[in-house]
């Protein structure tokens, strides 16, 4: 090559833009073994022309130290390698193959690039995440119009707060409030339902009681049982047990260990179960037989039902002499005689 017509014929020639409406302009014009570079002044926008082909897709292919190294790759290239791009960092550049040169874009890394479009993000899911886990944030959806999922993780315990107003505890998420409460009654917990209910007040009723002038004497008696008097106990709101206390004066005669004559508390009539019991003695002598509860019939438990009279009824005590030993003459008193009742209230367990 010993012309410069010849070398034009065998380089590339680019023009560099310098410019638009600059009074005056330096063209300067640098060669190399492979391409030309003249800078001319630039003109003012033509119209626009047809669309051109497409570009080929960009190929990355990762850093190069320096353009020497860059240089290096040249050989390797050829036109089945067009779109291949590097990054030379010494310039902070990337180089663009195009089948027979690089294209420069200089200042490719770090550089501000254009504002884009304003997003409008909404809030979508909010969930709370376990105690001391980490919070996570993830958006969704293509700009402008995306979407933030949040995950908040639960706090600790707090500090106590100021006490609350009272509120009404008929009105709870577990409390039963089918039954209308009735005065002095109690919440209490029903485990059939898992919730509170009211109940009258599980406070002992009464006492009822039979004085002395009310019990009959007698000297002399053959004939047994003997019903010495009754006492009746109005309807209760709840379920309740009797609970009695007393005493009576009586005498067996004849001999000594012939005869013996009880007092019995007996329940809804003269024949019913026995709640009481005051054991007498075989003597001839007065004894004054102590009337404690008494429920033989039975072993006792909570859930038992033995001596129970039903919430909302009304009941009657029968106070009677009997006679479980021999066949002997009986005496009694009413003097010191006494009965009292306590209505113990019964609940299921």
């Amino acid at each position: 090559m010993t012309t410069v017509g010849e070398y034009n014929a065998s380089v590339i020639m680019r023009g560099v833009d310098d410019g638009v409406g600059l009074e005056n302009t330096v063209n300067s014009f640098q060669v190399t073994p492979r391409e030309g570079l003249l800078e001319l002044r630039a003109g003012n926008p033509g119209e626009t022309g047809p669309e051109g082909p497409a570009a080929y897709p960009w190929k990355w292919r990762g850093d190069v130290a320096d353009q020497a190294a860059l240089e290096a790759l040249r050989p390797t290239l050829g036109i089945a390698h067009r779109g291949y791009a590097y990054r030379v960092v010494s310039a902070n550049s990337v180089m663009y193959w195009d089948g027979e040169s690089f294209y420069p874009f200089l200042n490719a890394f770090g550089a501000e690039g254009p504002q884009g479009a304003a997003t409008t993000l909404t809030i979508g899911t909010v969930t709370t995440l376990p105690q001391g886990s980490s919070a996570t944030a993830t958006i969704s959806g293509t700009p402008p119009n995306q979407v933030l999922n949040l995950g908040i993780p639960r706090g600790g315990q707090g500090a106590p707060g100021d006490p609350g107003q009272p509120g009404p505890i008929r009105t709870a998420a577990d409390y039963d409030n089918t039954t209308a409460p009735m005065q002095d009654s109690v919440p209490a917990w029903n485990p059939a339902s898992n919730k509170w209910r009211p109940l009258p007040y599980p406070a002992w009723r009464g006492p009822w009681g039979i004085a002395e002038s009310a019990f009959p004497s007698a000297s002399n008696a053959s004939t047994a049982p003997v019903t010495l008097a009754t006492i009746t106990i109005p309807a209760q709101p709840m379920a309740w047990r009797p609970y009695v206390q007393g005493g009576f004066l009586m005498r067996c005669h004849g001999t000594a260990g012939a005869t013996r004559t009880d007092v019995e508390v007996r329940l809804g009539s003269a024949g019913g179960q026995v709640v009481g019991l005051g054991v007498g003695l075989p003597q001839d002598m007065w004894a004054y037989a102590l009337i404690k509860p008494y429920f033989g019939i039975g072993a006792q438990t909570p859930a038992s039902n033995t001596g129970v009279v039903a919430a909302n009824t009304t009941t009657t005590l029968y106070v009677i002499i009997t006679r479980p030993l021999g066949s002997g003459a009986f005496s009694y008193l009413n003097q010191f005689a006494e009965l009292t009742v306590w209505a113990q209230p019964v609940y299921a367990p």
